[in-house]
């Protein structure tokens, strides 16, 4: 219990990040960890927004699936505050023009977006579910401190571990044209490499928000938006990507768009001038990023296939042996500078030592077989005892509910005016004031199950004294 009162949250460790960035004027989308949330696949289709707007839902987003209780109520409204420079930060709004932000909000708060168990509104059957949220409920600015207010129903909706993405903020807020987050929203689900669905052409316009009358002829959309922002996902996100037509000459109400897309892998790859194989063992096994595979390309020269193997090689010795115990990667580009390397002896002394590794695993595992079945045996006697306790507990909750209106009064006083049950109430947050014989069954299960077991022993005693 007490480490879990020690685990840093992501809120905790996005207001960290936030403290120090923000005191060096420091964008969001420059922070060195990420900051992120898991959302659900369904916010993907969120169209007609600029990139301020968008930014909003996310910021807000954010703090709700940080902050969200894990146990909701559909009809329930919850608070959630941030604040405003906080907000301000996560959603990397630079402009000090309050009414401008505002506005952005109000664009949010108008935004919905249609729910259903089927995959489209054609194959809707009445088995189905739809319906239409609103995406930002009721926000509100209050003395330098947002307020969004959203229902459980949209809550669970947004934070549901099921077809969902990771949604990076430091990443969505890297873009400054809302077509080029729109498409971006549309491929983060997506995994590796691949096409997405077509989309009509009438749909893709509604997605950057307003476009203009003249704009929204095809050739002037793919000049003043579509290439742009395609431009940009290459630029800043981590895909490649290219967009095709159904046809080459369509008329609009027939075109269709479709995106193909390539996760960026090879990029470090071909920089450093390695394998992807040697690629996928730095980067999973050493967790190798951009930076590191830079500094490897610059020394490629003198860092050879081969001294590369033999510095892998040398890090996986030291760290069989323990002599790791800070950075495998430092100790990695440490072996590469020093040339070190592991010679026949040091492979004979590991083959000897890991034939008495194996010696000793087996003695450690008959008695740790040994162990375990003594602990079955704790655990079953333990599960006996806590299903004689439910029974207790069960039972006296029978007897109390059956009693009379004097005798609860008479066994909840005995139950408040004893030592031992006054410290578990305390414990729980209550005060023996606040209990009465008609609520102490509903107010704390963990005081209730305690009374219930109490008034079980009370009522025995008192039946055996008669």
């Amino acid at each position: 219990m007490e480490n879990q009162d020690l685990t840093v949250t992501p809120q905790q460790l996005a207001l960290d990040i936030y403290e120090d960035m923000s005191g060096q004027g420091t964008a969001i989308s420059e922070a060195t960890r990420d900051i992120g949330f898991l959302r659900n696949n369904i916010f993907t289709r969120v169209g007609g927004l600029g990139i301020a707007a968008r930014r909003v839902l996310d910021a807000a987003y954010f703090i709700v699936a940080t902050k969200a209780p894990d146990e909701l109520i559909d009809d329930k409204v919850y608070t959630f505050t941030a604040d405003v420079n906080y907000f301000k930060w996560l959603m990397r709004y630079d402009s000090r023009n309050h009414s401008h932000l505002i506005a952005q909000m109000r664009a949010a708060a108008r935004a919905r977006v249609e729910i259903m168990t089927a995959p489209s509104i054609e194959e809707l059957t009445e088995k189905d579910s739809w319906g239409t949220i609103s995406l930002l409920g009721d926000c509100y600015i209050e003395r330098n401190v947002v307020c969004v207010l959203l229902s459980g129903r949209v809550i669970k909706y947004l934070i549901s571990p099921y077809k969902a993405h990771w949604l990076s903020l430091r990443a969505s807020t890297a873009f400054s044209l809302s077509l080029a987050r729109a498409i971006y929203d549309r491929l983060i689900p997506c995994e590796g490499h691949g096409v997405t669905e077509w989309f009509p052409f009438d749909e893709v316009l509604e997605w950057p928000g307003k476009v203009g009358e003249s704009r929204k002829e095809v050739k002037e959309f793919k000049k003043r938006f579509l290439e742009p922002a395609i431009d940009q996902l290459n630029e800043v996100s981590d895909f490649d990507v290219s967009w095709e037509a159904n046809a080459d000459r369509v008329t609009r109400d027939k075109l269709k768009i479709r995106f193909r897309f390539t996760k960026k892998q090879g990029a470090d790859a071909a920089r450093a001038g390695i394998q992807d194989s040697m690629y996928l063992l730095l980067h999973n096994e050493f967790a190798f990023d951009t930076p590191d595979f830079e500094r490897l390309a610059k020394n490629r020269e003198v860092w050879t296939d081969e001294r590369l193997e033999q510095a892998i090689e040398y890090t996986r010795f030291k760290l069989n042996e323990g002599k790791v115990t800070v950075s495998p990667r430092g100790y990695l580009f440490k072996a590469l500078e020093g040339n070190y390397r592991i010679g026949e002896a040091d492979r004979k002394m590991a083959a000897i030592k890991a034939r008495q590794l194996e010696d000793d695993k087996k003695s450690r595992r008959e008695r740790e077989s040994a162990q375990a079945q003594l602990e079955a045996t704790i655990q079953a006697q333990n599960d006996s005892a806590r299903a004689k306790m439910s029974e207790e507990i069960r039972a006296g909750r029978e007897l109390f509910e059956a009693a009379d209106s004097q005798l609860r009064k008479d066994l909840c006083h005995s139950f408040v005016s004893q030592l031992i049950p006054q410290r578990l109430i305390e414990k729980q947050g209550l005060s023996r004031e606040s209990l009465s014989a008609e609520n102490i069954l509903t107010v704390n299960r963990v005081v209730a199950d305690a009374f219930c077991a109490h008034v079980l022993v009370k009522l025995k005693k008192t039946r055996s004294g008669a």
